[in-house]
């Protein structure tokens, strides 16, 4: 039995890898529980990355797994089985947020590897990292409303942070109501899954949905949903810079960018109806396409961004005392980073350039291409330095760009989904890789939904930021990387 994955197909008509998958369920080798796990080892020794490693319960053959990775190439798929009874390798390390979800979801008996040493690396499935034999005095960050409920718990010494515990917060079973309803009521669904990166994820969904509808999506289209991503990741990163520029009481640059954010957010809803996104994509076209009077609104409201935005990130990131108290600061090395599978700015700000719409670019970002930029100190200077550059690079695109989504295709009617097919598709938001997994059964019907949102991987990396600073570092740190309470998964 063959142990590789199966590549993307290539066909977007500008050959390269592409941001989605869809293949044939029957098409696909089914491997044991322990080949699986070698092969997907032997993969990730090669090079390759995980995207998601995911689970679906089958109450007769155990539970099937499926591995997105990319590689080189382009996107790929490997299944499995494993049974109910038997002890599965587990692989750790980038793979640990996956692996811990695989055992509180299915209760899947993961093989336990030797103890890790206290000044080990961290490892995402390690719930208590804190040396043995030492007291401490347990103390709670005080997240506002996330006080009783929140995923962090600190033990401390004084204000020193000596552990750190994790524990998941609020959870739902919102991916299983997805398989319940018909499929076009989910994309308003889908936007409302969790509070930020709402294009991000309606553009995952619709891409996958098209895929399994045989439906290819025009280019004009593309620019049109690349147009509500970038606009998203510009606001995203402004309140992410205005909540550092807060936490540190730098009040004058959280104001300005404050007020930036509103006007990207304003900007958004006149292109469709909603300052998060709602309704800017949907599956087989656009709901509205972008004419010229709003493509000169555009290019007028953004370049007057771009300009104000320049004056406050140069005071913002310029001034010394801010740039003293975010240096050395929450710092995460590449190693680290690899090690927690980090995705987004976080990633980037650590030395690994990990970006779909470079590794994935598809037939978007190969005619519009955009600037990657990589960060080495992995602090938290290095991140907000990361997302200032990123802003402007944004804005950049969307003024090159947007004259290309004039002429979108309206959104119509979608055929039925092909039955017994399995589609993966991927979107770079603002905080890291959004993926959404697909399946359908022999009817047609979705079978299995999975929406990975990069708040899985991020919780992880903010314990091992804090170990051993102080609790002052906390908020700063946990606005740093972007937190979000949905899509917890640790």
């Amino acid at each position: 039995m063959s142990s590789r994955p199966v590549p993307a197909a290539p066909g977007d008509g500008d050959g390269g890898p592409r941001p989605l998958l869809v293949a044939a369920v029957d098409d696909l080798p089914e491997l044991p529980g322990d080949t699986f796990v070698a092969a997907l080892a032997r993969e990730t020794a090669a090079g390759a990355r995980v995207l998601t490693y995911h689970g679906r319960r089958d109450d007769v053959r155990g539970i099937v797994l499926t591995a997105a990775l990319v590689r080189p190439r382009g996107l790929a798929v490997m299944r499995g089985r494993a049974a109910h009874d038997r002890a599965l390798p587990a692989l750790r390390g980038p793979l640990g947020a996956h692996e811990r979800l695989l055992e509180r979801t299915y209760g899947l008996q993961l093989a336990v590897p030797p103890p890790r040493a206290a000044d080990a690396p961290l490892d995402p499935r390690d719930m208590w990292f804190w040396p043995a034999g030492k007291t401490a005095e347990e103390r709670d960050p005080g997240f506002g409303g996330l006080v009783d409920h929140g995923p962090l718990r600190l033990h401390c010494r004084g204000d020193h942070i000596r552990g750190v515990e994790l524990r998941a917060g609020a959870e739902h079973d919102v991916e299983a109501v997805l398989c319940t309803r018909p499929v076009a009521q989910l994309p308003a669904l889908i936007e409302t899954l969790r509070g930020e990166g709402s294009v991000a994820r309606a553009w995952a969904h619709a891409m996958a949905i098209e895929g399994l509808a045989g439906v290819d999506l025009d280019l004009a289209g593309d620019v049109h949903r690349g147009v509500g991503l970038e606009l998203e990741r510009i606001a995203g990163h402004l309140v992410s810079l205005a909540a550092t520029a807060r936490a540190i009481g730098f009040g004058a640059g959280a104001s300005d960018l404050d007020r930036l954010h509103a006007l990207a957010r304003d900007l958004l809803m006149r292109l469709c109806g909603s300052r998060h996104g709602h309704g800017h994509v949907r599956p087989g076209g656009v709901r509205e396409p972008i004419g010229a009077a709003r493509i000169a609104d555009v290019r007028a409201t953004l370049t007057g961004l771009r300009g104000a935005f320049a004056r406050c990130s140069a005071m913002l990131l310029g001034a010394r005392s801010v740039r003293a108290r975010l240096d050395g600061v929450g710092g995460l090395t590449g190693g680290d980073a690899a090690q927690l599978g980090l995705v987004g700015p976080a990633a980037r700000a650590s030395g690994l350039p990990h970006d779909l719409r470079r590794d994935l670019p598809g037939r978007l970002y190969r005619r519009h291409a955009v600037d990657v930029f990589v960060e080495y100190d992995g602090d938290c200077l290095a991140r907000a330095s990361l997302r200032a550059r990123e802003v402007d690079a944004a804005v950049a695109w969307i003024l090159h760009s947007i004259a290309g989504a004039a002429g979108a295709r309206p959104a119509a009617a979608l055929p039925s989904l092909a039955p017994r097919h399995l589609a993966i598709a991927a979107v770079e938001g603002a905080r890291g890789s959004i993926v959404h997994l697909l399946e359908t059964d022999a009817a047609g019907r979705l079978l299995d939904y999975r929406a990975q949102d990069p708040a899985m991987f991020a919780w992880p990396a903010l314990a091992t930021a804090v170990r051993g600073g102080t609790l002052a570092d906390v908020h700063l740190c946990a606005h740093s990387l972007d937190l979000a309470l949905g899509g917890l998964a640790c």
